[in-house]
């Protein structure tokens, strides 16, 4: 019996899931490969499953915020896999206009703009920098160069 080789596994840069270039639609499957999606200490990724690596190219971040709630007093994020994660601390970071925010990893989910837009709704400015403020607590947003 011949090994089956593994699809050639791709996340774009709009957070898309691709395998061996067709789009992946299956919700199931995508939330099911990104629980399981791993970072080594060289900045690669790939999914750790019943002892097997398998690797992924990551154009951008690994991990797409498709939108913002709230939720009992919290900021929810839901993940385009379909995840739903509170928003977590840390900075709100901006790299050529675009938001990141740190879920596992520095820096390793984007938000939509339109997740973004929902977060400035709490948008406040203090001493120059901007910050997103909601109940007791509050992320600065941070331009990096």
């Amino acid at each position: 019996m011949n090994n089956l080789r593994a699809p050639e596994l791709l996340i774009d840069k709009d957070g898309l899931w691709y395998a061996d270039g067709a789009l992946m639609i299956k919700k199931e499957i995508i939330k099911l490969f990104a629980s399981h999606l791993k970072k080594d200490g060289h900045d690669k990724y790939h999914i750790d499953m019943q002892n097997q690596l398998y690797p992924v190219r990551v154009e951008d971040a690994p991990f797409f915020v498709q939108s913002v709630t709230e939720q009992v007093g919290r900021l929810m994020i839901q993940l385009y896999d379909g995840r739903m994660f509170p928003l977590p601390p840390g900075n709100i970071i901006m790299k050529n206009n675009i938001p990141y925010i740190s879920l596992f990893w520095q820096s390793d989910t984007k938000l939509s703009r339109s997740s973004y837009c929902e977060l400035c709704k709490n948008a406040i400015e203090r001493d120059g920098h901007y910050f997103i403020k909601y109940g007791d607590n509050e992320w600065l947003i941070e331009e990096i160069t």
